[in-house]
């Protein structure tokens, strides 16, 4: 297990002046300009640039984004159009197209079948009824805990490559960072 993954998806959900100093421990610049609550932008020491995103913390993501998620209609969630803008003004900036993804839970769902050259890393994403049996891309890892349910259905999904992960047989609890 690739052992800068934990951090990188916890910076995600913290604000830009805690991110920063979680990143910078991993070797990671913060791109203060293009993060935001919802996601991390950062470069490595060579000026390749990743996004972390982060998955449900607000009351939006909860009434919103989720349910979305749930019902198969992503498409219309705002936050969806926001991480695809966002993946967009990042390869313009650095221009490139090998943008690395990240993402947990609802962030992993966001990223899922990105536009991007890069690797797309996600830790129990969360799937709803619309990709079942879909097919995600050669460059996607899903990572899962085995108890984990927000990211079951992601059982259905062909292609990319899957990682199982022992962790908590508590369900609540599998689906939490520190499994990692």
């Amino acid at each position: 297990m690739n052992t800068y993954l934990k951090p990188i998806l916890e910076a995600s959900y913290q604000k830009s002046k805690d991110a920063k100093n979680t990143l910078e421990k991993q070797g990671y610049k913060l791109d203060r300009d293009l993060s935001n609550k919802e996601a991390k932008v950062f470069v490595d020491s060579e000026g390749k640039p990743s996004i972390a995103v982060r998955g449900s913390k607000s009351a939006y993501d909860f009434l919103v984004s989720d349910p979305l998620l749930a019902i198969g209609r992503s498409d219309l969630d705002p936050r969806k159009r926001r991480t695809n803008e966002l993946i967009e003004t990042v390869k313009k900036k650095y221009k490139t197209e090998n943008i690395d993804l990240y993402g947990h839970s609802l962030g992993g769902s966001l990223i899922s079948n990105a536009d991007t050259k890069g690797k797309i890393t996600t830790f129990n994403k969360g799937v709803g009824l619309g990709t079942v049996g879909k097919t995600i891309n050669p460059n996607q890892t899903d990572i899962r805990t085995e108890s984990d349910i927000v990211s079951l259905l992601s059982k259905t999904e062909r292609g990319g490559m899957k990682q199982d992960i022992r962790g908590s047989k508590n369900p609540i609890e599998a689906h939490l960072l520190n499994q990692l």
